[in-house]
């Protein structure tokens, strides 16, 4: 039980840690073309 919670926990984590890299990626791209606009 402790097992897979412990997984869970970790498949959370890493899946969590990617969409905030990805979230964070969007808003320096978003902002590279408003400054090349600009």
């Amino acid at each position: 039980m402790k097992e897979i919670a412990t997984e869970n926990l970790v498949i959370g984590g890493l899946a969590g840690l990617g969409v905030v890299v990805l979230l964070v990626l969007f808003v320096y791209v978003v902002k590279q073309i408003i400054m090349r606009k600009d």
